[in-house]
């Protein structure tokens, strides 16, 4: 079956075959008026919790979607990946937030750093929350990545630390990464924001027992640079 002809739709609902869905009011214009999805057209629909079926949009006195089948054709990948991203300009978080969803990211917490940007990260965690349903929903991802309420990177070390992830801080001043870095099922990475950390900063990770690696001598954005790391990691 190829799953690229059909439209993908997150749906915040339990899904069970041969039921039809309740969806609310923005999934119905969704469907309707931006994908513009027509009458026995099918769909795939997932609600995050790593299964994904084909259904059956059907415009009766109401819009409807009856569920089909459960699509059974895919693999889970079973290695773990927890992004630390520290804060930067708006469009540089949202663009980082998108492509580590590409990619594949498990979960991702948002850290204040010194030269983090500053604003109102509760109301902007709804929008990252948004932008995650849509990456996942184009990247043909099973599950919706955790968002994390935001924290000081103090903070954040001292709740990862006793991990028995793999715990990566990825800055110029660090070595090379080698094939046991790699060899864990299990990572937490953490990402420095535009500008990079401060000296004492690093000292602080470092500290906390942190593998400080390199990822080579370009100077890369900080949305490259979580790219980046997360690839290496994969092993695509």
């Amino acid at each position: 079956m190829q799953q690229n002809k059909f439209h993908r739709i997150y749906v915040n609902n339990h899904i069970s075959i041969n039921n039809e869905l309740e969806i609310d009011s923005n999934a119905v214009n969704h469907i309707r008026n931006v994908l513009r999805i027509r009458h026995n057209e099918k769909i795939i629909v997932f609600n995050g919790d790593g299964k994904e079926y084909i259904a059956e949009v059907h415009y009766e006195e109401e819009l409807m979607i009856l569920i089909k089948s459960e699509n059974s054709l895919r693999k889970i990948d079973t290695h773990k990946i927890i992004l630390a991203q520290c804060i930067p300009s708006a469009k540089h978080m949202d663009l980082a937030i998108q492509k580590s969803i590409e990619i594949g990211i498990n979960e991702i917490v948002p850290i204040i750093s010194e030269r983090s940007h500053p604003g109102n990260y509760k109301k902007k965690k709804t929008h990252w929350e948004n932008i995650i349903v849509s990456a996942t929903e184009q990247s043909n991802g099973l599950f919706l990545a955790k968002l994390n309420n935001t924290m000081t990177l103090k903070e954040f070390l001292d709740e990862v630390d006793g991990s028995d992830a793999q715990k990566i801080c990825f800055h110029m001043s660090g070595r090379k990464i080698n094939q046991s870095d790699k060899n864990f099922q299990s990572h937490i990475i953490l990402i420095g924001p535009e500008g990079g950390f401060s000296k004492e900063e690093i000292d602080l990770v470092e500290r906390y027992n942190w593998n400080i690696i390199s990822l080579g001598d370009r100077i890369l954005r900080t949305e490259t640079a979580s790219m980046v790391a997360q690839t290496i990691l994969r092993d695509f």
